[in-house]
């Protein structure tokens, strides 16, 4: 079942997202939680990561394109996994966190001002990670042996997937513009 609800507006002073719901024709908010012991850790780990599996290699010689085919599709179906997985923790979870608001006019207009710009970077962040899969799918090409590089364009791929289903710029989009009749019908 695809979301009927999609981010609009982000708050990172008060930490916070607006959303929109498209079948309930409802804004949203919900408080986020940020947890930097796990940001720390995971940091941590991935040095530690790196460091150990900087020089392990294949101890074969493999086909750079069968080695990007690998990886590529480890990659999607990783990245189809995660989706699959925080959307049931998502929606597991949603009724109890979310706080239908009625924002004033006023307020939904600095919603849809700061959110279109919020899209933008998160849109600029979406082709970099694309950028990024290039790249690692460069290296693993050119050393397909490097179970480090390996590893890191299936990582990137899955990334990649998850930061599309996270922002949904295209829906994103649509419930700006939605929003944005609505304020002209009720100003007009």
């Amino acid at each position: 079942m695809s979301r009927s609800w999609v981010a609009i507006y982000q708050n990172k002073e008060s930490n916070y997202s607006i959303y929109f719901d498209f079948k309930k024709q409802e804004l949203f908010l919900i408080a986020q939680q940020v947890d930097k012991s796990k940001i720390l850790l995971i940091s941590s780990l991935s040095i530690i990561f790196y460091a150990i599996m900087k020089s392990i290699s294949f101890g074969m010689e493999i086909n750079p394109l069968i080695m990007l085919c690998i990886a590529s599709t480890l990659g999607i179906i990783l990245g189809y996994i995660s989706i699959k997985l925080a959307d049931r923790a998502i929606e597991k979870g949603l009724e109890h966190r979310k706080e239908v608001i009625y924002p004033t006019n006023q307020e939904l207009r600095e919603y849809l001002s700061e959110g279109k710009k919020q899209s933008q970077a998160l849109i600029f962040t979406i082709l970099l990670l694309f950028l990024f899969v290039l790249l690692s799918a460069a290296f693993l090409y050119f050393m397909p042996q490097s179970v480090l590089w390996f590893l890191i364009n299936i990582g990137i791929w899955a990334a990649s997937m998850l930061a599309i289903w996270g922002v949904r710029p295209i829906k994103r989009s649509q419930a700006h513009k939605q929003l944005e009749g609505k304020l002209e019908k009720h100003s007009g």
